[in-house]
């Protein structure tokens, strides 16, 4: 699938802050999807770790029962470095989800990727979702 691309161009004090949404499969009571958010670049002097921590702090706070459950650097790209950081909320009785999040820098450009999965989906759908992620530099002219 090739989503649909097109290219803007804004003045120098505009900044990108894309969000897209793809929708996968409905597995085990849980409608999955992936959220690529294209920030912003980091700070001159910040690094990806700490970015993606304070973000991953600051959007915790609004998730019931949240728990970190690990945070480390990413081996998706062989060249890319990026950092994953997985952890689960409860957002009712008997419910609970899974989230993960991955970060990379690309073209001076940070991307998001972001998946929500359930106890059982967490080992299977998640393999799907990494591949559509390593696909954004095997299918494209990014450099990283």
């Amino acid at each position: 699938m090739n989503n649909n691309t097109f290219q803007l161009t804004f003045p120098d004090e505009w900044k990108e802050t894309t969000v897209y949404t793809f929708e996968g499969p409905f597995d085990s009571g849980i409608q999955h999807n992936l959220v690529v958010s294209v920030l912003p670049e980091l700070e001159k002097n910040g690094s990806l770790p700490d970015y993606a921590k304070a973000q991953t702090l600051t959007g915790a706070q609004a998730l019931p029962g949240f728990q970190l459950i690990s945070q480390n650097d990413s081996t998706i790209f062989e060249n890319t470095p990026g950092y994953e950081i997985l952890y689960k909320y409860i957002p009712s009785d008997n419910v609970q989800f899974f989230q993960k999040q991955w970060y990379f820098v690309i073209n001076k450009k940070t991307y998001l990727f972001t998946s929500t999965f359930n106890k059982k989906t967490i080992n299977t759908i998640i393999h799907d979702v990494e591949e559509v992620i390593r696909s954004l530099l095997t299918n494209s002219t990014f450099e990283a």
